[in-house]
C-alpha cells in the first residue's frame, strides 16, 4: 500500500504544470489598475462632467432667453436635449462628487412611480411665489422639482407655458447647471487627487485595486439598471400590455436615444483608450475570448438599438419591434452575465449592489 506521503513527488509537477497551463493567473497588480483609473477618470470621467457643465450653463441661457421671446422654445429644447446627452453620457459614474447631497436624484429623480414631479410642479406653478425662484429655494427643495424631469414637463408640455412657468424653468435649468458645474469642479480637485494617490494608500483609497472597484462597479452594474428600468419596464408583457409611459424621457421623445448613450458610455468605459483599459487587462490575464464576446456584444447592442426606426413610446407597442427590443434585453443580460464573470477573472470584488431586493 501507497503511503500518502509517497504521492507528493509525483502530485507536485503535475500541479506545476496544471497551473503552468493557464488556469490560473496572478491578479492584476495596483500599477496595473492605477494605469487604468487614471486613464478613465482623465479621459472619460472628467470630459464628460465638463461637457455637462457646458451644456447645461447653454440650457440656462437658452430658457432666460425663451421667458424673454417665447419664439425661442425650440432652442430651449434643443440645449435641453444636449444636457440630457450629456447626463446619460455620465449617468453610469454612481460615486464621488455626484453623491453629495443627492445631486445624483437632484439631477434626475426617476423613475417616479407617484408622479411626484408633476404633482409638486403643480403646486409651485399654482402658488406663483417669487421666493420659489431663487436658488436658496432649490438648495433645500424637493428633488422632484429641482432637476432634468422638471424641465422635460416645462419644455414639452403646452400646460407649463405660461410666464411664472417660464421662470420656473429658468430657475430649476439654472440649479441643474449649478449642479453640473460644481459635480466637474469637485471632479477635478477632490476625486482626481484622490485617485492619484491611491497607491500611496494614505488618503481616500487603501489602494488602486480599491480605485478600480468603484470604477468597475459603473461599467458592470448600470447595465442590469439599464435593461430593468428603461427596456423592461415600458415593455411590461408583450407589445398589446407595453407601458410606454414607463419609458424614460417619453415626453421629449428621447427614451431610445438615452439607451444608446448608456450604452456607448459603457462601451467606452471597457475599451479605454486601447493599450489601457479593461479589454486589454482581461486579455492579458488570458481571458481574450471573453474579452472579445464583451466587446462584440456591446456592438450588436448598438446595432440592434439603430435598426428601430421609431420612438421607444411607439416601438414598445408595435409586434416586430417589441420582439427586437425583447432580444435588446436577452442580449443585455448575457452581456452583465459576462461583465460580472470578468470582474471575477479580474479578481474584482463588487460587493453589495444597492439594487438587490428591489
Amino acid at each position: 500500500m501507497f503511503s500518502r506521503y509517497s504521492l507528493l513527488p509525483v502530485l507536485i509537477p503535475v500541479a506545476t504544470l496544471f497551473l503552468a497551463g493557464g488556469v490560473a493567473h496572478a491578479a492584476p497588480s495596483n500599477a496595473q489598475w492605477q494605469a487604468i483609473n487614471v486613464q478613465l477618470t482623465r479621459d472619460h470621467i472628467l470630459p464628460r462632467y465638463q461637457t455637462l457643465a457646458r451644456n447645461s450653463t447653454e440650457l440656462a441661457a437658452a430658457t432666460d432667453m425663451l421667458c424673454q421671446q417665447p419664439e425661442q422654445l425650440a432652442a430651449a429644447q434643443t440645449a435641453f436635449h444636449n444636457t440630457m446627452d450629456a447626463w446619460q453620457g455620465i449617468q453610469h459614474v454612481q460615486f464621488g462628487p455626484v453623491e453629495f447631497l443627492m445631486r445624483n436624484f437632484s439631477m434626475q429623480f426617476w423613475p417616479d412611480k407617484k408622479n411626484l414631479t408633476s404633482k409638486q410642479l403643480n403646486e409651485l406653478l399654482s402658488q406663483e411665489a417669487a421666493a420659489n425662484l431663487t436658488p436658496e429655494y432649490f438648495r433645500g427643495a424637493s428633488i422632484a422639482v429641482k432637476g432634468l424631469p422638471a424641465l422635460e414637463r416645462l419644455l414639452f408640455s403646452d400646460k407649463y407655458q405660461t410666464p411664472y412657468g417660464c421662470q420656473l424653468t429658468a430657475a430649476i435649468a439654472s440649479n441643474v447647471a449649478t449642479m453640473s458645474r460644481e459635480i466637474a469642479e469637485e471632479w477635478e480637485s477632490q476625486q482626481l487627487p484622490r485617485i492619484d494617490a491611491a497607491p500611496d494608500g494614505e488618503d481616500y483609497y487603501e489602494d488602486s485595486t480599491e480605485a478600480a472597484t468603484e470604477l468597475m462597479k459603473a461599467l458592470v452594474e448600470p447595465v442590469e439598471v439599464v435593461r430593468d428600468l428603461k427596456l423592461l419596464r415600458p415593455l411590461h408583457k408583450g407589445a398589446n400590455k407595453a407601458k410606454p409611459r414607463r419609458a424614460e424621457s417619453w415626453r421629449s421623445e428621447r427614451s431610445l436615444r438615452n439607451i444608446q448613450l448608456n450604452l456607448a458610455a459603457l462601451a467606452e468605459l471597457y475599451r479605454g483608450n486601447g493599450s489601457t483599459s479593461v479589454k486589454e487587462l482581461l486579455t492579458a490575464e488570458g481571458e481574450a475570448a471573453l474579452a472579445y464576446q464583451i466587446d462584440t456584444h456591446f456592438q450588436q447592442l448598438d446595432n440592434q438599438l439603430s435598426s428601430i426606426d421609431k420612438t421607444l413610446y411607439l416601438a414598445v407597442k408595435d409586434p416586430a419591434d417589441h420582439a427586437t427590443l425583447k432580444q435588446v434585453s436577452d442580449q443585455m443580460k448575457i452581456l452583465h452575465r459576462q461583465l460580472e464573470e470578468a470582474m471575477q477573472k479580474l479578481n474584482i470584488q463588487l460587493g453589495f449592489n444597492s439594487r438587490d431586493g428591489d
